[in-house]
């Protein structure tokens, strides 16, 4: 739930002062954490990067000392009790119906006959010693109910005297949970809603396997092991496996044996086995959905989210912490930069590393308008290379396209005139190669309906062969319960006049403000949002958003601390920002000078906000990094769940505070982006199977073809494939399926000859995918040529190659029609086609419509398919017909608790029925 504003949520906070040049003043919205220690880390930081000033050193060794402090507070209040017994409890005999009456006092109803005792009454000894454990559906008034497991303290009489711990071990906002079923240490119940049941849960009370794996050492064994002791009040936590049914039932009832649980779903059998492996029968019902621990943060960042999950904590008192200690950073840094004269220039190059020595950009390409034109510094006078980028084409950790320019930029400039210390990095890059895609964590965003996300990059080759990097993602749910799909499951919906970033159906990446619609466009298939945009068409805060996180409503200054965002810039291209003490006002500045049109605050204080580069490839095929790996902030190691495949990354800057490094290359608890290479042409050069290789024989050719933009359509080639047939020529075109369509007043790229009338197989263009196959993928598909996997002649071939890129093969000098097709298939076959159409006759190819493979002039044939030029998948402007609303109209939208279903009213219940919760309003 978005923080009310203490007088009317709806009013921006008006001040006094001009902050940047006339530009639009930024106010202020949102929430996240942090604690003193961060403040530590943070000051260390900056004093590390000024090791001549002796002033620095002993503020950081004073510091230092206050380190153990979060673990000590936190402890101190893990251990606090609050009493729940009260006389009306302590009086009644039925244990039952005492925990019913000590759940109302903290605003619950329960059934006392939907309440179940895991453990016996403790007798005379084991009450001194044992907190029974009872299960139980519970609700607060008007809402759904969630499953609870409660630890009391009894007397010897087995009276309850007090109930020590509760705890929602199911934890929904938005759906209902019912059918609750104990057996032993074991419990099930159904997830329902609108009607339906739609999920089943089993959860074993003896606790969850110890985490294995990169990164879960001791500490954070323990850390995990904290935490499931306030979350469920047993260190080893609750083993837990949620099965989705498909489809969804009517009706479902749960039962159990010694060995398993029982589920009648419309008269559907499953059962699911309790103890050991074994197979689940009726498995074709429904879907597992697995669950993953994620490694915790480090001390600081975990000791924040636990001390703010204790009930009578909570955001708000973490948030005052928080301004507190920002504000003292802040105070303790500008002191300490006007004595010290720091204008970030030694920050600047202890963040870079040698990325500081590496040649910036002198001028922007014309052909592919990259990279940008530099950012215009707002401080006088400029550090070195402030606002210039620097390609990283060279460096090792980043993978890049054959033949393409470098993928990133990266550069940093200072927005802050009383802060010339502090800078913010930026890291751009061309969404044409490079896609953006969203990974829901294995804890955040807490869905509505209990469901969570892999936390996890897809361990598939082809995208662990093509990720690039990771960053992080938004707020916490809590903090605002903003919108989140990822590959079509939608764990948050849409809030509106929420600042958005989708990935859609064709490649693209959205930038834009979700309208007061919750329907999801059948085109977008994920999705992040985080409250509104802080950029938008060159207006700073368009909204007029009064609070952007870190301090509690009402401060009337902005915290300081480390913030990110990610943009869409006029040219198209996409950037990351990352400040390490900056507010939301000078954030937006940046996006401004880098020349954003639409700009998302996203996550921010240190442990939680970073990008990490990374390079991943078989074992034994990565680059030689030329030096030592630097641990601060390199790394290499084996790809989890991927065997064969190892990883090298790096932390966009040295000194970035990005908790479990390397982050995203593993499971993680919060949501994240990833970044993959997109496949652009020309690709790797063609071997060629006669030695020594004649000149440009199998080098791809891209000049002088009909292009018509950036990236390339087509590319040419010529080789020799067998090393037996010295003079046989074939002749390669590579064609980009993305970058053409079929008809339109595009420029033309190339014509097909009609395709034959009958044969077995077909070559297929379809909304920028090529395919062969004998039936048409999809009723929008494009014939381009017909032919068959084998043929007794042959002179051409077309192949789809891995990377989705079509090829031509035509055999230009000294034919063997009758062993062509072998030669043609086994050479399609190296270049990654899996699957080959061999054409008897040339495919009456014409690049341009007029000059064919070898530039010889053709015409065009009569009734021939035109290929004309069409955008490649980049980054685009979605949602451009939302209106700016004042704040009156967005802000309580956004503050609505999520709601998937409206709960039908209930029938009344029966003698001897439970009861259900009030409907949901």
């Amino acid at each position: 739930m978005l923080p009310p504003n203490p007088t009317a949520p709806w009013l921006p906070r008006t001040e006094g002062g001009n902050r940047g040049h006339g530009e639009n003043r930024v106010v202020r919205a949102g929430v996240t954490g942090t604690t003193m220690q961060q403040v530590v880390q943070g000051a260390e930081r900056i004093d590390s990067a000024q090791t001549a000033r002796p002033v620095s050193r002993r503020l950081s060794r004073t510091l230092a000392l206050l380190r153990p402090l979060p673990l000590l507070l936190l402890l101190a209040l893990l251990v606090r009790r609050e009493s729940g017994g009260n006389a009306e409890v302590a009086a009644e005999p039925d244990a039952s119906r005492a925990l019913a009456h000590a759940l109302g006092a903290r605003h619950l109803e329960a059934d006392p006959r939907e309440i179940t005792w895991v453990d016996r009454p403790p007798g005379v000894l084991g009450s001194r010693f044992r907190e029974p454990r009872a299960l139980l559906r519970a609700h607060a008034p008007g809402e759904p109910a969630d499953i609870y497991l409660a630890t009391v303290r009894m007397s010897p009489e087995g009276r309850l005297l007090e109930l020590t711990g509760l705890y929602d071990i199911s934890d929904t906002s938005a759906v209902d949970e019912r059918e609750l079923a104990v057996h032993g240490e074991h419990a099930a119940w159904t997830i329902a809603g609108g009607g339906k049941t739609y999920s089943i849960h089993l959860a074993d009370l003896r606790g969850e396997a110890a985490p294995k794996g990169p990164g879960w050492t001791r500490m954070a064994r323990f850390q995990q092991s904290i935490t499931n002791l306030q979350e469920t009040g047993q260190r080893a936590g609750i083993a837990k496996r949620s099965f989705k049914l498909d489809p969804a039932a009517n009706h479902a009832v749960l039962a159990f044996t010694d060995a398993a649980l029982l589920i009648d779903a419309d008269g559907r059998k499953i059962r699911i086995p309790t103890e050991g492996n074994g197979p689940i029968e009726g498995q074709h019902f429904l879907r597992e959905q697995e669950y993953h621990p994620a490694r915790p943060g480090n001390v600081v960042t975990w000791a924040v989210d636990r001390v703010r999950a204790l009930p009578w904590f909570g955001s708000d008192r973490m948030q005052l912490v928080k301004a507190v200690a920002f504000a003292g950073l802040d105070w303790v840094q500008r002191v300490v930069g006007t004595v010290t004269g720091d204008d970030g220039s030694s920050r600047v190059a202890d963040e870079l590393g040698d990325l500081v020595n590496a040649p910036l950009a002198e001028f922007t390409d014309p052909e592919t308008g990259w990279p940008p034109a530099p950012m215009e510094p707002m401080l006088s006078p400029p550090l070195e290379g402030e606002g210039k980028w620097r390609p990283l084409d060279k460096d090792p950790f980043i993978l890049t396209n054959p033949g393409a320019p470098a993928p990133f930029v990266t550069s940093f400039i200072r927005t802050d005139h009383k802060r010339a210390y502090s800078q913010i990095f930026v890291t751009m890059w061309d969404p044409r190669q490079v896609a953006l895609h969203t990974m829901s964590g294995t804890v955040e965003p807490k869905s509505a309906t209990g469901e969570t996300g892999p936390g996890l990059v897809p361990r598939k080759p082809e995208v662990i062969g093509r990720l690039l990097a990771g960053f992080n993602g938004g707020f916490q749910a809590t903090h605002g319960e903003f919108g989140m799909m990822a590959d079509g499951v939608m764990y948050l919906p849409p809030k509106p006049y929420a600042a958005t970033v989708a990935e859609l159906a064709n490649g693209d990446n959205g930038f834009g403000t979700w309208p007061d619609d919750e329907k999801v466009p059948e085109d977008i298939v994920s999705f992040r949002q985080n409250m509104t945009p802080l950029v938008m068409d060159g207006t700073i805060n368009p909204y007029k958003r009064n609070w952007w996180g870190g301090v509690p409503p009402g401060w009337t200054d902005e915290a300081r601390t480390v913030r990110s965002g990610v943009c869409m810039t006029k040219e198209h291209f996409a950037a990351y920002f990352y400040g390490s003490s900056i507010d939301a006002d000078h954030l937006a500045f940046a996006m401004q000078r880098a020349r954003c049109v639409y700009g998302i605050h996203l996550d921010m204080n240190p442990g939680h906000t970073g990008l990490e580069f990374y390079r991943t490839g078989l074992d034994g095929t990565l680059p030689d990094v030329g030096h030592e790996l630097d641990p601060q902030w390199e790394a290499s190691g084996k790809v989890t769940n991927m065997p064969g495949y190892s990883f090298i990354g790096r932390r966009m800057l040295r000194y970035m505070g990005l908790m479990n490094f390397p982050r995203y290359i593993n499971r993680e608890a919060r949501d994240f982006f990833y970044l993959t290479l997109r496949h652009v042409l020309p690709g790797d050069n063609v071997p060629t199977a006669v030695k020594p290789a004649e000149p440009k024989e199998g080098t791809w050719q891209v000049k002088n073809l009909p292009q018509h933009g950036w990236p390339y359509a087509v590319a040419t080639t010529w080789v020799r494939p067998d090393a037996k047939r010295h003079e046989t020529k074939v002749r390669l075109l590579e064609l980009d399926p993305h970058t053409v369509q079929v008809g339109g007043k595009g420029p033309l790229v190339a014509t097909f000859a009609p395709p034959a009338a009958e044969a077995p197989l077909t070559l297929w263009l379809d909304g920028g995918r090529a395919s062969i196959a004998a039936k048409a993928p999809s009723s929008t598909a494009i014939a381009l040529a017909r032919g068959a996997a084998a043929a007794p002649t042959a002179v051409a071939a077309l192949g789809v190659d891995g990377r989705g890129m079509l090829l031509y093969a035509l055999v230009s000098t000294a034919p063997e029609p009758g062993r062509d097709g072998e030669l043609l298939h086994q050479l399609l076959g190296r270049l990654g086609c899996k699957q080959v159409l061999i054409l008897p006759e040339p495919l009456g190819l014409a690049l341009g419509g007029d000059r064919d493979l070898s530039g010889h002039p053709v015409a065009e044939p009569k009734g021939a398919i035109r290929l004309v030029r069409h955008r490649a998948p980049g980054a685009v402007r979605i949602f451009d017909q939302t209106p700016i609303v004042d704040p009156k109209e967005w802000y309580p939208l956004q503050a609505k608790r999520v709601r998937y279903f409206r709960k039908p009213k209930p029938a009344e219940p029966s003698e001897g029925a439970g009861t259900e919760p009030t409907p949901a309003p």
